[in-house]
């Protein structure tokens, strides 16, 4: 069985329309060289949209965190073309408790992460050790809602600030939003996780005036978010 790899891609969020509920999202970049040391050519994925796409067999899901269970589909993609060095899917969420709840997360700029699940097909590997993918088998593309991996806790921001943002939607989100116990239950889990980062961020080094205005603004984002919990 060819090995299924993962590849992630973050503000990756073109249109979210509520109303008819559909997400136009790019689920990859190409010509660059990732993480893994890979490049994916757009010509990698001609022949598996052509093939497994939307105009054709339509066996290519949209879902929530590589999770290939009735739970965690919210649709296939009634769109998938590569435009310039991106994959773009457009997909109606169908109206199941997951996709409820994803058109919400989404609407509220909550999620900004995709990733692609596939089998590689066809590459070739460069002396200097880049592999250059030339052909896949795409299965999926997942709406990642926050970091799967504990040792990645940033979920793929690069600041403070970026963070405080994030907290801040989420803390707006889950006072006001209206989701299911599952999906409130991993909000709780990012915003201490974000909040973490924050106060560690935060503690004040040897001889370094500690930052007052931006502890303050973590001091209260906690306060606020740990009063949601006590009504």
């Amino acid at each position: 069985m060819a090995k299924i790899q993962l590849k992630d891609i973050n503000d990756s969020i073109l249109d979210v329309s509520p109303k008819t509920r559909t997400v136009k999202a790019v689920w990859s970049r190409m010509n660059n060289i990732d993480l893994d040391g890979d490049i994916i050519v757009p010509e990698a994925f001609t022949k598996t949209i052509q093939e497994r796409g939307p105009k054709a067999k339509n066996m290519i899901f949209s879902l929530i965190d590589h999770k290939a269970d009735m739970h965690h589909v919210i649709g296939k993609p009634k769109e998938l073309y590569v435009d310039g060095d991106k994959l773009v899917a457009v997909t109606e969420i169908v109206p199941t408790h997951a996709g409820e709840d994803i058109i919400k997360l989404y609407d509220a700029g909550l999620i900004n992460q995709h990733s692609i699940g596939f089998s590689t097909i066809k590459a070739n590997e460069s002396k200097n050790g880049i592999r250059t993918i030339s052909e896949l088998k795409l299965y999926e593309g997942s709406a990642v809602l926050w970091g799967a991996n504990p040792e990645t806790p940033t979920l793929g921001f690069k600041s403070e600030e970026t963070l405080s943002l994030r907290l801040d939607v989420l803390l707006k989100a889950i006072s006001k939003g209206k989701y299911t116990d599952n999906t409130f239950k991993a909000m709780e889990l990012e915003i201490k996780r974000i909040q973490d980062i924050l106060v560690n961020n935060t503690q004040p080094a040897a001889a370094v005036e500690p930052r007052v205005d931006e502890n303050a603004e973590v001091l209260k984002a906690i306060k606020q978010f740990n009063n949601l919990f006590k009504k």
